[in-house]
């Protein structure tokens, strides 16, 4: 069983993977706890498996290894939320992999466990359905994104984290609560970690953010919603 709340419904943004409501519990009770420091791998790109996985405590990275080399984060799960659906159901080899960013507790829910309860309850098949169309529309997401020029991908990720994690003053300024590195932000939105850098120093220079170390402060709130409605993603 699970050893910490996954509750409390809450908005996220679409970098990230949906977070709980009220079926995440019912859906965890079926699997077994495991725990993983940072750097372990939930699963790795291209493993087949019968089981999906279903975060209770941290974080895990969601990304795309690419035959250059590279790589391509898609999105972060937190606790609440699901990984690994798709290649669980329909048995083929995982197209993303997964790793935990910091230490975390996932419990892992077998094909077999989840359809046994669905017969009884409907719910959670038509919840899992739900949470796999949510990533279909994030991979969506991206593609619209690769398409856009540096300033307007960095405005549309820093718009998305601050309704994630913006702890709103006055509704004229906000700080994130989370302190993303810049390459973690880079990989993100398919920038590199200089473009990035350059693209955030002068959102600094137009007084629309501030940076304090690793700490994004966002100073002119309406200006930035602005800029993300007129990208228009």
């Amino acid at each position: 069983m699970p050893t910490a709340s996954i509750e409390d419904e809450r908005a996220v943004s679409p970098f990230l993977l949906g977070g709980p409501n009220a079926l995440t519990s019912r859906i965890a009770e079926l699997g077994s706890p495991r725990h993983y420091r940072a750097g372990d791998h939930v699963y790795r790109q291209g493993e087949t498996s019968a089981w999906f996985h279903v975060v209770v405590s941290g974080r895990v990275r969601i990304y795309l290894h690419r035959p250059d080399g590279t790589e391509r984060v898609l999105a972060y799960a937190e606790p609440g939320s699901s990984l690994g659906e798709a290649a669980c159901f329909d048995g083929r080899p995982r197209h993303l992999g997964s790793i935990a960013t910091q230490p975390s507790e996932v419990v892992t829910v077998s094909r077999d466990a989840l359809l046994d309860a669905a017969r009884a309850d409907p719910e959670l098949l038509l919840e899992i359905t739900r949470r796999i169309a949510y990533k279909q529309r994030v991979l969506q997401l991206h593609v619209m994104i690769d398409g856009l020029p540096a300033r307007e991908r960095v405005t549309l990720l820093l718009g998305h984290l601050v309704e994630a994690y913006g702890e709103v003053s006055l509704d004229t300024s906000t700080r994130l609560s989370i302190r993303p590195a810049i390459d973690e932000l880079a990989l993100m939105v398919g920038l590199t970690r200089v473009t990035m850098s350059r693209e955030l120093s002068k959102l600094v220079a137009e007084g629309v953010l501030l940076k304090d170390g690793r700490a994004i402060v966002v100073r002119d709130l309406p200006g930035l919603r602005r800029r993300v409605h007129a990208v228009a993603v």
